[in-house]
């Protein structure tokens, strides 16, 4: 009997597309939503995993927010979903669980703001597309629904609350799509007291903060403007000793009046402007407090303002992207250490501030897909994996090892391939040389360039083979899909050149940052193979090197033919022919002497190498008559020693095949089925380890993993769940080719969903 240990050892997910998602808290911790999970990021860890996963909504996560306590600290979180639910988080003894939801809302649930009244009373307000906004009260533990706010037909885009001062009771400000900020105070429930006017398109952002028993409010809009609000008690002084008026609305609530002025309006930014926040800034000799203001925008900045002695707001800091394909920022929130920014493409961006310089430094951050990752692969000896996705991007992760003593941790360091189509399908041929399929006719082979190959060095301490005389970069060409190779000599400075996405060299020792990855990784493209008619579903390349087996979406014998080709001249060496339908996955044997193909027409077929004539013909298959799978077979892998393989399907079902001594006249021919496996979901992905037992690894369409061991009959030693594993339909299992010598127990499983994931996670086996 084997006792089995999972041990998370790198996360890798962009957060999701939208404002709101990402929050950050004094300690250091951010969290935000990825797909339809929360994930919570220790920028303090510094060499272990840094994240926790928490998988609880049925759908993406639109919004996160830390509660903060009136000291400070963040021991609770708020999220809001499109399943119509909002949950709050607390963590209970060092376990985050979900303490409440929140049900009602009709439609998702977009905006999500939580406030504490008193001790561990908290008020939460959501908004939802149902054009309502709901306001919950927890006290002594108990969840109540206390009022739905209804907008008619209007649509809450952001909504903020804080405490009045002098009064110390909750007023909500609530951002809609008439292009105003409404005002709502509580008597006995929240009613409108005001509307603030002047932006003149949508109000994606609010905040604020007291200042001297006064609310400073920030809105931005879509209108490029953020203005700045001083809501305070009214009285009936002039409002400027200059003589000049400035004008000024009044409410009234909680039994006093109160009055609104536009203190600023603040310009700077070009495009829709999604994200504001306040932040207190104490000089070191005590001077008085500063109030700041930090925003993001589409036009790809983040601007810091603060206040001048005249009152006037300026810009102190300015940063963001240069070039890229991105499409600006979503949102940026202040923490311990500086700031960060959520891009377009769901990538987080940390800047270290530097306060007696007044300077930002770039700082290494987590990243990853922002889409369905639909394959992933270990280098041939476990140095690094290779994945592409559904969001056209192929990303290399790797082990940054931060001292002497080899302690490391896992990072994105490349994206050799940004596609103008999804990717599907990857394999390597070599160390410095890929190949990938996208929702195109083209195969396209990638080959490592000379900067990669000393950067890879520098960052993991590990030496790549490679063309020491070979390409400096690559840089895409405006309108191009191709990845055109830069020599070392080629004038960088040519006037003709595209300067926008254009390569320069950087020499890192340590991982890129997001601008670094889209514009400076890229590997140049060094062949096309043209021969499928419709697009490419499936490639492999052979253990050792000297073939690759492609496939492509199809309804057709013809179409659903194996093409072979020769990686030394690229050419195509052979087509077979043996399924009706789509081929799902490709396996070569680990001696590289036979071919696996299963497809959609729910049979699998092996085809044999001849070693002289370098050409496959069929050694076995199924057929009609003798195929187990009922539905789609997904997928297939051989074991270690390739004495056998297995097939997993849709309809549940894990077959486990080998050759035998009989010969029969079947399409089977010598093969038979040693044993099957029946599991509750459909198997979407197989893998074995790299053992001398048979131990298997079987992903599901549910997004968890289950680890079995086979000796005569199957055994369940572990059950993955959607918080250590994927909580939608698994893509790719797979495990580092071979066992690190010094920890023969140990074998890394490589894993990636259609929830954007790329997982790796440490498997110790033990008998007992």
């Amino acid at each position: 009997m084997l006792k089995v240990n999972v041990r998370q050892l790198y996360t890798s997910v962009a957060c999701n597309r939208t404002p709101e998602i990402v929050d950050w808290n004094k300690a250091g911790v951010i969290c935000y939503g990825a797909s339809n999970a929360v994930v919570i990021y220790d920028t303090k860890i510094i060499y272990n995993d840094p994240t926790i996963v928490l998988s609880h909504h049925n759908s993406r996560v639109n919004s996160v927010k830390w509660l903060t306590k009136p000291d400070g600290s963040s021991v609770e979180m708020i999220s809001a979903s499109a399943d119509k639910t909002a949950a709050i988080w607390s963590q209970v003894k060092g376990v985050w669980k979900v303490t409440s939801v929140l049900a009602g809302h009709e439609d998702g649930v977009t905006c999500i703001y939580g406030m504490y009244t008193g001790g561990n009373d908290l008020f939460v307000f959501t908004a939802s597309i149902d054009s309502t906004v709901k306001v919950w009260e927890r006290s002594n533990e108990t969840v109540l629904l206390k009022q739905t706010i209804n907008l008619n037909s209007g649509l809450c885009l952001s909504l903020h609350a804080q405490m009045l001062p002098i009064v110390n009771k909750p007023v909500l400000f609530l951002g809609l799509d008439d292009n105003k900020v409404h005002v709502f105070a509580l008597n006995g429930e929240y009613h409108r007291v005001d509307s603030l006017m002047g932006h003149e398109d949508w109000v994606r952002g609010l905040d604020s903060i007291i200042d001297d028993n006064t609310i400073l409010l920030a809105s931005a809009s879509q209108d490029t403007y953020i203005r700045v609000w001083r809501i305070q008690r009214f009285d009936d002084e002039p409002c400027s000793s200059s003589g000049i008026k400035v004008e000024r609305k009044v409410f009234e609530a909680y039994d006093v009046i109160w009055s609104v002025k536009l203190e600023a309006v603040l310009a700077g930014h070009e495009g829709w402007v999604y994200g504001v926040q306040w932040d207190v800034f104490s000089e070191k000799d005590n001077k008085q407090p500063i109030h700041r203001l930090l925003s993001s925008s589409l036009d790809k900045t983040i601007i810091v303002w603060e206040p001048e002695l005249g009152g006037a707001w300026v810009e102190k800091i300015r940063v963001g992207e240069v070039g890229g394909n991105g499409l600006g920022f979503y949102g940026s929130r202040f923490g311990p250490t500086g700031f960060l920014g959520h891009g377009y493409n769901g990538s987080l961006h940390i800047w270290t501030l530097d306060k007696e310089l007044q300077t930002c430094k770039p700082s290494v951050v987590l990243g990853g897909h922002f889409n369905g990752v639909e394959d992933v692969k270990w280098e041939g000896k476990g140095r690094y994996i290779l994945s592409v996705s559904l969001d056209q991007t192929a990303r290399i992760h790797a082990p940054w090892k931060k001292n002497v003593h080899g302690a490391s941790q896992w990072y994105e360091v490349a994206r050799p391939q940004v596609h103008g189509y999804d990717m599907c399908s990857v394999s390597l041929v070599s160390s410095t040389e890929y190949v990938s399929a996208a929702e195109e006719k083209v195969v396209r082979v990638f080959q490592a360039p000379h900067n990669f190959i000393q950067n890879f060095q520098n960052i993991t301490g590990e030496q790549l083979e490679g063309d020491v005389q070979g390409p400096e970069g690559a840089s895409v060409p405006s309108l191009g899909l191709s990845n055109k190779a830069v020599f070392s000599g080629d004038d960088m400075a040519d006037a003709d050149v595209d300067k926008d996405g254009y390569f320069v060299p950087v020499e890192l020792h340590e991982p890129p940052t997001e601008e670094t990855l889209m514009q400076n990784t890229l590997w140049p493209e060094a062949h096309k193979l043209y021969g499928h008619g419709y697009e490419v579903f499936c490639v492999e390349a052979s253990p050792d090197g000297q073939l690759l087996a492609t496939t492509c979406k199809a309804t057709t014998a013809q179409h659903a033919a194996v093409l072979i080709w020769d990686t030394k001249t690229w050419n195509q060496i052979q087509k077979l022919v043996s399924h009706q339908l789509t081929v799902t996955q490709l396996a070569f044997s680990p001696n590289s002497q036979f071919l696996l193909s299963v497809s959609r027409d729910r049979k699998w077929t092996l085809f044999k190498r001849d070693l002289e004539s370098n050409s496959f013909a069929i050694a076995a298959g199924t057929d009609k008559s003798n195929g187990v799978h009922s539905r789609i077979i997904w997928c297939c892998a051989w074991l270690y020693d390739g004495s056998g393989f297995a097939t997993g399907s849709r309809d549940g079902k894990v077959c486990l095949w080998a050759q035998t001594n009989i010969e029969t006249d079947t399409s089977l021919k010598d093969y038979g089925l040693v044993s099957k496996l029946e599991v509750q979901s459909s198997v979407t992905a197989l893998a074995f380890g790299p053992c001398p037992t048979i131990f298997a690894a079987v992903g599901l369409e549910t997004g968890m993993i289950l680890l079995y061991s086979f000796q005569d009959t199957w055994s369940l030693l572990y059950e993955m769940d959607n918080n250590i594993a994927h909580h939608l339909t698994i893509k790719r299992l797979t495990f580092k080719p071979k066992m690190d010598k010094d920890r023969k127990n140990e074998m890394f499983l490589a894993s990636c969903g259609a929830d954007h994931f790329v997982r790796i996670n440490s498997i110790t086996a033990k008998s007992i």
